[in-house]
Parts: C-alpha cells; sequence; structure tokens
C-alpha cells in the first residue's frame, strides 16, 4: 500500500504541462504507426496530424523546468518502442542489402543491387532498394554493422533495433552530462523519434561517437584546463583525452564522412596546445578506425569506398538551400555540386580558427554543410540536435518541426508526380524557421543574453 500511495503522490505532483506534452507525444507516435509507408498516397495526410500532435507535445516541453528521472525515461524508451511498427523508409532496404550479400561473400562497393552477378541471390524486397544502379556509399564501420545485423537477422526489427540503441545511448550520455530537462531537445525531438525509431535511418550510428567524443573533453573545456599549453600535471590526463576523443571521432569518420573535418579540428586544436607530438597522435587515433575497417573492402589496386561517378552524387538535387538559389540565377551550377566543396572548405577553414570549443565548431560546420548541400534529406537535420542541448539554438528547435515539410516530396511520386522538387512556398517553410532562429540565438549570443 505505502508503495502504491507513493506513486499516486508522485503522479499528482507532476504538472499538468508535463501531463499534456507526454500526452500529445505519445498519442502523435500511436497515429504514426500504421501511415509510414508514403507509397501510399492517403497516408501522408494522416501521418502529417501525427506529426502535428507529436510537435505539440514536444513544443510544451520546452517551458517544462524539471522532469522526473522516471518519467523522461519512461516517455523516451516508450516513445520509441511505439514506432518499431511503423512502415520503414527506403534507406533501411539498402542497409539489409548491402549486409546480406556481405554474408555470401560480396563487396558492396564492387557489386550495385543490380549487378548481374546478384540476381540469384535477389530478396523479396530487392525491388525496393533505392539507387539500384550505384555501389555502397556508407563507409566500412558502417557495412561491418550492417553485416553483423544481417549475420542474426536480414529484418528491419533488428536494425531498428540497433539504431534505436544508439540513439538511446545518446539520450543518455546528454542527460547525464546536461540532465533531463535539456536533454528533452533531443530525446522528445520528434524528428529524432521518426527518423531512428520510425523509418530506421542509421545516423544515430555515426552521431552516437561523435558525441561521445564531444562530451569526453566538455569538463575540461568548460573548466579552460584544455587551452592550457603543457600543463605538466595535466599532460598524461589531457594526451589520453586528446587521443580519445579523436579515436571516437575516427570511429563517427568511419561511419559517416560528414565527421571529417572535426577531426581537423582537434587537430588543429592539439597543433596549438600540445606542439607537433600531440597533433601526430590526434591524426593517427583520428584514422586508424577507418583504415582498419577499410582494408577488408580494398584490393591491392582499388579500395573505390565512394561511388564518384554515380549520377546522384555528381548532381542529384534534394530540398537544397543555397544550391537551389545558385541553380535559378546560373542553370549550369545545377550540373556541377562539386562547386559547393569550395565555399565549405572556407567556411570550415574559418570555424577553425574563430572556434575554441568541440561544440561550436560542430554545429556551426553541420549547419554551413546542411546550407550549402546540394541534397538534403529530413533526417540530416538530426545531426545538429544534441549540440542544441548546450548552445539552445533556436533555429534547430523549429527545424525539428519544419522539416517534416519534405516528406511532401515522396507524397507526390505517389500521386505519380516524379518531380522531386520543392516548390517555393515548402521550401520557404522548411528553411526559413531554421535560418530565423539561428540568426536570432547567434545575435542573442553576441549580445550576452544567451
Amino acid at each position: 500500500m505505502s508503495h502504491s500511495f507513493l506513486a499516486i503522490r508522485v503522479l499528482r505532483s507532476v504538472p499538468a504541462r508535463l501531463w499534456l506534452s507526454s500526452f500529445l507525444l505519445l498519442l502523435g507516435c500511436v497515429w504514426l504507426i500504421p501511415h509510414g509507408d508514403f507509397r501510399q498516397a492517403e497516408s501522408f495526410p494522416v501521418f502529417c496530424i501525427g506529426i502535428g500532435l507529436m510537435s505539440a507535445g514536444f513544443l510544451l516541453s520546452w517551458g517544462l523546468r524539471s522532469i522526473p528521472g522516471i518519467w523522461f525515461w519512461g516517455v523516451t524508451i516508450l516513445a520509441r518502442i511505439l514506432l518499431l511498427p511503423m512502415y520503414p523508409g527506403d534507406d533501411v532496404w539498402r542497409y539489409l542489402w548491402e549486409g546480406y550479400i556481405q554474408t555470401l561473400g560480396f563487396s558492396p562497393y564492387h557489386f550495385a543491387p543490380n549487378a548481374i552477378e546478384l540476381i540469384p541471390y535477389r530478396t523479396e524486397w530487392w525491388s525496393q532498394i533505392n539507387h539500384l544502379d550505384v555501389s555502397a556509399i556508407y563507409p566500412p564501420i558502417a557495412q561491418l554493422g550492417f553485416r553483423t545485423l544481417a549475420f542474426i537477422s536480414p529484418t528491419v526489427l533488428l536494425f531498428k533495433l540497433a539504431f534505436i540503441f544508439a540513439d538511446l545511448s545518446i539520450c543518455w550520455l546528454l542527460s547525464r552530462q546536461f540532465g533531463n530537462r535539456s536533454t528533452l531537445l533531443y530525446a522528445w525531438n520528434p524528428l529524432i523519434l521518426y527518423s531512428f525509431a520510425g523509418a530506421a535511418h542509421y545516423d544515430s550510428w555515426f552521431m552516437l561517437p561523435l558525441v561521445a567524443a564531444w562530451l569526453m573533453g566538455y569538463r575540461m573545456e568548460s573548466s579552460g584546463q584544455l587551452g592550457k599549453v603543457k600543463p605538466e600535471v595535466e599532460q598524461p590526463n589531457a594526451d589520453r583525452l586528446w587521443m580519445g576523443s579523436a579515436f571516437l571521432v575516427g570511429i563517427s569518420i568511419a561511419i559517416k564522412w560528414m565527421s571529417l573535418p572535426v577531426l581537423g579540428f582537434l587537430s588543429w586544436q592539439a597543433w596549438k596546445r600540445g606542439g607537433v607530438k600531440r597533433v601526430g597522435w590526434v591524426i593517427l587515433c583520428g584514422g586508424l578506425p577507418l583504415v582498419l575497417s577499410a582494408l577488408p573492402f580494398c584490393q591491392v589496386n582499388t579500395c573505390p569506398l565512394i561511388p564518384t561517378d554515380s549520377v546522384f552524387v555528381s548532381y542529384g538535387r534534394s530540398a537544397e538551400l543555397v544550391p537551389h538559389i545558385l541553380g535559378l540565377l546560373w542553370q549550369p551550377s545545377k550540373q556541377m555540386n562539386w562547386i559547393y566543396a569550395v565555399p565549405l572548405g572556407l567556411s570550415t577553414l574559418w570555424l577553425l580558427w574563430r572556434s575554441q570549443r568541440f561544440v561550436h565548431f560542430a554545429e556551426g560546420y553541420l549547419i554551413t554543410l546542411l546550407i550549402l548541400s546540394p541534397i538534403i534529406h529530413a533526417w540530416y537535420f538530426t545531426w545538429i540536435i544534441p549540440f542544441a542541448t548546450v548552445t539552445n539554438n533556436l533555429g534547430i528547435r523549429f527545424v525539428s518541426v519544419s522539416a517534416f515539410v519534405y516528406f511532401v516530396l515522396p507524397h507526390r511520386i505517389s500521386l505519380g508526380n516524379s518531380d522531386w522538387f520543392l516548390s517555393a512556398s515548402e521550401r520557404l517553410i522548411l528553411w526559413l524557421p531554421f535560418l530565423l532562429g539561428w540568426l536570432w540565438s547567434v545575435l542573442q549570443q553576441r549580445s550576452g543574453k544567451q
């Protein structure tokens, strides 16, 4: 009786805002379950209602002053469990296929899904794989992960569970460092919930080591110890910290290429704060995961980890911002995705020069990457969400909701319109809240109010 009475008292003490926020978030998850297959034209309107409910719950959570741990984790885990039966995004079929053919002795870097050699091994879901004529684009640790899961069981459920495990690990790291209230921005985020538990995108795998690398040095960054040049007492611990962070970033790179400039940031900071020896260790530790994991896929004369001859890589477009604007002014730019590497490189160098802390560089680089990238999918915005738990970037909060405009694109295909192109108003709805919120946060930081 005493335990039941205590539980009732705890529940009664929970603010109405927390009740309503949790209810709307979970109701939205339940609503989404049967409506994830965008090949069915009727799914999208109902999908929008579910996302609206989740977004309302998420927005309400912004005003919470505190949250009990059991409530935080209960809703966080239950929301993800509810989305497990949801029909996944189309990327997961490629994950399954590339893991599956590895168990048969084939390299996904050497054989595209439509390769003649693989015809006898086609599965019932083979036709759902996207870009059938393109070989693997995911880095080698991701491929080894797909292979391990496919060896156990090439099923969507197992892959989802693996992505959710990494996702929940990020929640745990963030809550341990910053508390449950700050972590709500990630843990109850509708874009996070849909992307990993619902659509089964693997991006949580590369985000986990990246967040771990950031938090490994967070306390020393905050205390200023990391800025000292060769402090005699702290030196051995600092060296281990640099190498550990670099190794974790290296794992992240070997899962998804986007983390590569972060290793550049660590190398630059190591050069300034420890000299040649420390930067050498950082580069070695950061490069080791990629080199070791690539060995099983490389031959003496070839190591094709990126399909550079792919039409999709060369000039594919999807929900882009700057490339779209430039394309309106200069038509030939639509056939030259490589040109955006130039402003991205210059921006990255500027951030390297200006940034003193991991979080500021990582967030600034990823935001710049998204703005300049010719290819944008809604789940790409999940990459920057963990860092907003500290920076409180309003643009990241807004885009966690506005990014769902992207899904009008697959909906149009279900209606027979294969033109993968956002209208001006749709593009504005997706990008403008993000840009305005980001600008507001930058101005607030400069004015000293944040």
